[in-house]
């Protein structure tokens, strides 16, 4: 990431759990197709690792847990596309 932490999320202090999420699944997981996407990384059983590294690369103290539920259910409600 070529992003220097201190521009990220820089406008909400601390960012909420929907906005890393929604950030998370753009950026990391793929925003075409990503219901699949985050399937096929549930599968692999790393879905927890990868939210913690990617907030750990962010500078960024947040429940790794509460993002992957927010997704689990994002994924259960929505029907995998950005609107």
């Amino acid at each position: 990431m070529n992003v220097t932490p201190d521009l990220i999320f820089r406008t909400k202090s601390p960012p909420d759990t929907e906005d890393l999420a929604f950030s998370f699944m753009e950026d990391e997981v793929g925003r075409f197709d990503w219901v699949n996407n985050w399937a096929k990384v549930k599968e692999l059983g790393t879905a927890r690792q990868k939210v913690q590294e990617w907030l750990h690369a962010l500078q960024i103290e947040h429940d790794p847990d509460e993002i992957v539920s927010y997704l689990d259910k994002m994924v259960a409600e929505r029907s995998g596309r950005w609107l």
